[in-house]
């Protein structure tokens, strides 16, 4: 039989594999040097599984300020990626977050714009909450800024709330704005701002309001009222 030729996205795939590997080789050159092994740079395992899924052995804590000083010198979005991700590490806490902002303002890709928001999420400390809430605030950045709208009810200022209650009906992130409404007001008071999106003209929108109805109702509190 004669073999098929790859499709499109083999192709594709096997590109950015092929481009992935060229552009990473100054990183990982760099991390080696100071002793690091990369042979797990790029592999996230959420649960290990001994004898099935080994944990990863890239140490991400000794990492951190090789991935700080290298972040702004890697053109390849999908290298970037695999840098920001790693600085979810405790090392990185706070020294991270002013490298990760300017990523995130400067950047165009929404896949990438979406894992620095979530390690910013990570590594921000209670003094750099205010930065992150004009982040989120900015509807410039789209989905993008889903998880910096998630932190939101962490942050105790009336500015955030004025950027939830402005953001419920935004289709980029109203499904998370709803969720930290209710954690940052409580079920009931969150309710009063959710149940008139239910008919919003926006499918996003009216989805993520039946949604989080769906979950008010049956929330053990509302149950007993």
């Amino acid at each position: 039989f004669r073999s098929m030729p790859p499709d499109d996205w083999e192709l594709r795939r096997h590109a950015r594999l092929t481009a992935y590997q060229r552009d990473a080789v100054p990183l990982l050159e760099a991390l080696a040097d100071a002793g690091i092994d990369t042979a797990d740079f790029g592999r996230f395992v959420n649960r290990p599984f001994p004898g099935v899924i080994e944990p990863s052995r890239f140490d991400r804590e000794r990492a951190v300020p090789i991935l700080l000083e290298w972040l702004p010198r890697i053109a390849n979005a999908n290298v970037k990626e695999s840098a920001v991700r790693h600085l979810k590490a405790t090392a990185a806490r706070s020294i991270a977050t002013q490298p990760l902002i300017r990523e995130f303002s400067a950047a165009s890709d929404p896949a990438y714009k979406w894992a620095v928001a979530e390690t910013l999420c990570y590594v921000a400390d209670k003094s750099q909450y205010d930065e992150l809430a004009e982040l989120a605030a900015d509807p410039r950045h789209g989905s993008a800024r889903q998880m910096l709208i998630g932190m939101l009810w962490r942050v105790k200022t009336p500015r955030a709330a004025e950027i939830l209650l402005s953001s419920v009906d935004d289709p980029d992130v109203a499904l998370q704005a709803m969720s930290a409404l209710r954690r940052k007001l409580g079920n009931t008071a969150a309710r009063h701002c959710i149940e008139p999106l239910a008919g919003h003209p926006d499918q996003r929108v009216r989805a993520a309001a039946r949604n989080h109805l769906r979950k008010i109702d049956r929330s053990p509190a509302h149950r007993e009222s």
